[in-house]
């Protein structure tokens, strides 16, 4: 199972990935915004990141551009997350490796980060 990140400003939001996450074996840790984000990737390096695309201060598209230009940390898997079809194509054109639609059924985020 992977080691995942879930960066999200909800609290609420990031109990449930988690939760759903660890149900399904992954190791999961939180950030509650894209600064947090990038910090944590520095210090556990995980294999997948759930990146929530509208968060306040640091967002989404702020991280997926600060991983572009980082050459010094192996770049996980991003998974962007977010309920604005908008959002997530600007999270595809800036390199994420996955897309899905913020909803209240888990079992398209599962099935993503189980892929990887």
């Amino acid at each position: 199972m992977a080691q995942v990140l879930v960066a999200d400003d909800d609290e609420g939001v990031r109990t449930l990935l988690r939760l759903s996450l660890e149900l399904e074996g992954h190791v999961v840790g939180e950030a509650a915004d894209g600064g947090e984000a990038l910090q944590a990737m520095c210090d556990c390096r995980p294999d997948v990141l759930v990146l929530d695309m509208m968060m306040p201060g640091t967002d989404g598209a702020d991280v997926l551009r600060a991983l572009k230009d980082c050459r010094s940390t192996p770049r996980p898997r991003v998974v962007a997350y977010s309920a604005s079809p908008t959002h997530l194509e600007l999270a595809g054109r800036l390199g994420a490796d996955d897309m899905v639609l913020k909803s209240g059924d888990m079992t398209d985020l599962l099935s993503v980060v189980a892929g990887f």
